[in-house]
């Protein structure tokens, strides 16, 4: 983890926010990656979808 995600994480923690919160917030932000990302590609709808699909 790099340094400046690091320390997102601990201002995060500052401020009362518990790991499970953190968490959270990053299960939403990939999925929204991944939702972005889906949408913005033509793709078959039969097409399987993960959540780690997101390329990076």
């Amino acid at each position: 983890m790099s340094e400046t995600v690091q320390d997102a994480y601990n201002h995060l923690i500052d401020l009362g926010y518990t790991q499970n919160d953190i968490d959270e917030m990053d299960i939403i932000y990939h999925l929204q990656l991944l939702g972005r990302r889906k949408s913005a590609k033509e793709t078959n709808e039969d097409e399987k979808l993960y959540i780690d699909d997101l390329g990076i």
